[in-house]
């Protein structure tokens, strides 16, 4: 059985591109466009790992994170955030917030992967 994989974006090509790239490695992906999308998508997907955006409309992803992290049912599930900020502080609340880890805009989709399958199995 593959391992399920929520990507979080508002940028909707961004979203198609990583969720081609996984799933052409085996991972199955459900969709989320904000905060809101993200935290309902997980009640009703349960997925194996996060990626998720920050900077989104509706809801923004350090809030997503933080209540995911205090969710008994979603703590433990390996959140890995996207961000375009290059200030390292930022980075760093992303990691107080509850990330795993934090990937900066532009990333290599192999980045992406390696850090994937370094919390999950596919």
């Amino acid at each position: 059985m593959s391992k399920k994989i929520l990507v979080v974006d508002d940028e909707p090509l961004l979203v198609a591109l990583v969720k081609l790239r996984l799933e052409s490695q085996g991972y199955e992906v459900v969709v989320a466009y904000d905060g809101v999308q993200a935290l309902e998508a997980v009640k009703h997907s349960q997925p194996d790992m996060i990626v998720l955006d920050i900077m989104m409309p509706a809801m923004k992803g350090d809030e997503v994170c933080r209540r995911l992290r205090t969710n008994q049912q979603t703590k433990n599930i390996p959140i890995v955030v996207l961000t375009g900020s290059q200030h390292r502080e930022f980075a760093d609340l992303c990691l107080e917030c509850g990330a795993d880890e934090v990937l900066l805009k532009p990333f290599d989709s192999q980045e992406l992967l390696q850090l994937i399958k370094k919390r999950i199995a596919a």
